[in-house]
């Protein structure tokens, strides 16, 4: 509990610095960092050998995601759209290489290993870059998903404590409860309302708000499968 006030009383401002204030150049720079730390924890945690693989597939994660943002953002850049899938396919070709070379000896390096780079390390970058892509267009359209997850997240927290109940997925996740579960999508919902009023009076921007509370719970319930996955 302590240590999540902490985040929020120093992370949460740092984030709107960096969403709101900076140019959209740091949202992507802050995107891809995500991205390659998302790698990691996915091969330290998915994979089992895979001190070999960190350097690249971290790599890879970064440059995904800055080349979503430079394709869509910065027009004219052809070179990227021919290097980008070059710099792909050399470094499949080579996971591919590294498990063929190393099949039947001590250093083996399982298929499924090889599986986990490619989802850290193209899956998930191309969706954080969405992040920034969001925020080349607004910076209210690049809050949604922050107050979504967060909001929505210490709903949920607060309601299984307070209402606990029966457990969601105890085999997956022992402590969430369906409580929980219930209060998330709730949260969400009420953070995408105040944030469309905070956008017409900051921005002006008439965003519906019935729209934006079914937008809050429905990302909320894929964000929940997610968390569990």
């Amino acid at each position: 509990m302590k240590q999540r006030l902490l985040v929020a009383a120093i992370g949460v401002p740092l984030l709107l610095v960096v969403l709101l204030v900076l140019p959209p150049i740091a949202t992507t720079i802050l995107a891809a960092a995500i991205a390659g730390a998302a790698a990691y924890e996915l091969l330290h945690t998915a994979a089992k050998k895979p001190a070999r693989l960190y350097a690249l597939t971290i790599l890879c994660a970064a440059v995904t995601v800055m080349t979503v943002f430079a394709t869509a953002a910065l027009p004219g850049l052809a070179w990227v759209e021919i290097a980008y899938p070059a710099f792909a396919f050399l470094y499949v070709v080579g996971l591919f290489y590294e498990v063929v070379h190393r099949h039947g000896t001590p250093e083996e390096i399982p298929f499924k290993d090889l599986a986990v780079c490619i989802v850290a390390g193209f899956v998930f970058p191309a969706m954080y870059g969405c992040i920034a892509l969001l925020r080349n267009i607004s910076p209210v359209f690049v809050l949604m998903p922050f107050v979504v997850a967060f909001i929505g997240d210490s709903f949920s927290m607060f309601a299984g404590m307070l209402f606990g109940g029966k457990r969601m997925a105890p085999r997956v996740s022992p402590k969430k409860t369906w409580a929980g579960g219930i209060g998330g999508p709730v949260g969400s919902a009420l953070g995408m309302l105040i944030l469309g009023l905070i956008a017409r009076a900051a921005w002006s921007m008439e965003l519906p708000l019935w729209y934006l509370a079914v937008i809050g719970v429905i990302a909320n319930l894929f964000g929940q499968l997610g968390d569990l996955s």
